[in-house]
């Protein structure tokens, strides 16, 4: 599996994840429905380096979701509709939806694949980039992939896909991030046994951008080619662990100082040592374009697409504990690192971001949950593009959920 395909069906995980927030859904319940109502509070809202703002967000979602089996397909299908009310700073208010959709169908023969849908409309992250913030910027993104396998039950298995991308922002001063994104890979895969799976393969992605940068005068484009190895291994029954290393080159027609050519790759972990924990553990590098994608472990399940990056390396892990049979207790810790660059001056900068989550879940009916969240995050920054940062939030939850 390439790079660019990782990418997309973490997107799609994630928000299938965000989907089923708040309520137990089991991933064999054929349909449900549900409602969360969410209050939260946030010490610096508008996520600036002084004079911060605290604030009181109420979040109403709606959620609904599909999982069908039919003939040799099978659907998976999460959405959910919301609608966020600040306190104070009503200019943030908004509404917002989250889609995931996974078709996987195969034939009589030896042809097997997938259709891929991510599709997500927020508030994006405010104060990023080096770009002046605005109170309030709609992050609107839409995720498409396409893929096809010959060699179904053969241990040797050849993959094609292509993937589509858009991102949109409603603040003008973001119109110079907007893009679209065409990728497409080709690759061999090789199962030796159930428990392992390796492939490589070439991949390669085009983005334009659709607007100039401050100093430019015409749109940039960029072009990224890559050479990639994957595994997907079982060890053990309660481990298991999803790799990919590649090597290649993304290179800008304008902006040229945010070229990058070297290694990108990500590694997770899923392990599960006893019947209550669960521990998932993963490490990734990539330009920030990508990274906001690849996300494994988050407390919202959301996607950003306001890492603008040259390359970002985070390290995360989250722990899910069963304390009792109607209460989990959860756990995640991260630490990312970026390099930043200004695309047309050149001038560079970093930052070091970490971010620490404690969360708790009672269900109180098969129906009914509640449950509360904390979370602190902090940033150090350095040079252009980005600024220091303390947030703290915290949170609680109701949701019903009927299927």
């Amino acid at each position: 599996m390439n790079a660019r395909y990782t990418t997309l069906a973490a997107t799609v995980g994630l928000l299938m994840h965000g989907a089923a927030c708040g309520q137990a859904a089991p991933a064999d319940r054929p349909w449900y429905v549900g409602g969360t109502q969410d209050f939260t509070h946030e010490s610096n809202v508008l996520g600036t380096s002084s004079g911060e703002i605290s604030d009181t967000i109420s979040t109403t979602t709606l959620r609904a979701g599909l999982n069908q089996p039919f003939g040799r397909q099978r659907l998976r299908a999460d959405a959910t509709l919301s609608h966020q009310r600040y306190k104070d700073l009503s200019e943030r208010d908004n509404s917002g939806y989250t889609v995931g959709l996974l078709l996987d169908w195969s034939t009589i023969e030896r042809l097997s694949g997938n259709l891929s849908l991510a599709s997500q409309r927020r508030q994006a992250d405010v104060n990023v980039g080096g770009v002046a913030p605005s109170i309030s910027n709609i992050e609107r993104s839409d995720d498409l992939g396409f893929r096809i396998r010959l060699g179904v039950v053969t241990a040797l298995a050849f993959e094609a896909g292509v993937g589509h991308r858009r991102v949109a922002f409603s603040a003008p001063e973001y119109a110079a991030r907007e893009y679209r994104q065409d990728s497409g890979h080709v690759g061999i895969v090789y199962r030796p046994s159930g428990l392992l799976a390796l492939s490589t393969g070439v991949s390669g992605a085009d983005t334009r951008y659709l607007a100039p940068e401050t100093g430019q005068t015409e749109s940039d484009r960029n072009k990224r080619r890559d050479v990639y190895l994957s595994a997907n291994w079982v060890p053990t029954g309660a481990s298991t662990v999803d790799a990919r290393l590649a090597y290649g080159r993304s290179e800008y027609e304008l902006g040229t100082s945010s070229d990058f050519e070297g290694l990108t790759g990500a590694l997770s972990w899923a392990w599960r040592p006893s019947g209550r924990l669960t521990m998932t553990t993963s490490l990734s590098r990539d330009s920030g374009q990508e990274a906001g994608y690849i996300r494994t472990a988050t407390a919202d399940g959301a996607t950003s697409a306001t890492d603008f990056s040259r390359v970002t390396n985070r390290v995360g892990i989250s722990a899910a504990y069963q304390l009792t049979g109607k209460v989990d207790l959860l756990a995640e810790l991260s630490y990312s690192r970026r390099g930043l660059v200004d695309r047309v001056t050149g001038e560079a900068g970093r930052d070091n971001t970490s971010m620490a989550v404690l969360g708790a879940r009672w269900a109180v009916t098969r129906t009914i949950a509640l449950g509360c969240n904390l979370s602190r995050e902090s940033r150090s920054a350095s040079g252009v593009g980005s600024s220091d940062l303390d947030n703290d939030r915290f949170g609680c939850f109701g949701s019903a959920t009927f299927d």
